[in-house]
């Protein structure tokens, strides 16, 4: 008798319950934490209108980055174009008659703006 105690205390309980998460690296953002809260949830309602709306507040953070980025690419653009007009090299062609006719000795050359005296 003093067996079958030892025994049933040894089992476990029936109402343990234990789940772990494990995160594979990379950076653990907003989004993944959100969605990680969000599938905690127990009431299956909350879980849901959680999921979608942090689905639809990324795809908004995705348009923002993205509208974010393309304004930044244009801006420097805009600084290499005029970094490009200042650097404007002006060419002179020269062409002086040579010993064969109908062919002229032709000759280019370039130089910045700021050559110029």
């Amino acid at each position: 008798m003093d067996l079958k105690l030892v025994l049933c205390s040894m089992t476990a309980d029936p109402k343990f319950d234990f789940e772990f998460e494990y995160h594979w690296g990379g950076e653990d953002t907003w989004y993944t934490k959100s969605k990680r809260w969000a599938k905690k949830q127990k009431n299956p309602i909350v879980q849901h209108l959680a999921l979608g709306f942090i689905e639809w507040l990324w795809e908004k953070w995705i348009k923002g980055r993205v509208q974010m980025e393309m304004a930044s690419v244009d801006k420097q653009a805009e600084e290499i174009r005029k970094q490009w007009e200042e650097e404007e090299k002006k060419s002179i062609i020269k062409s002086t008659p040579s010993e064969v006719e109908g062919l002229d000795i032709i000759s280019i050359s370039t130089f910045n703006k700021s050559d110029e005296v």
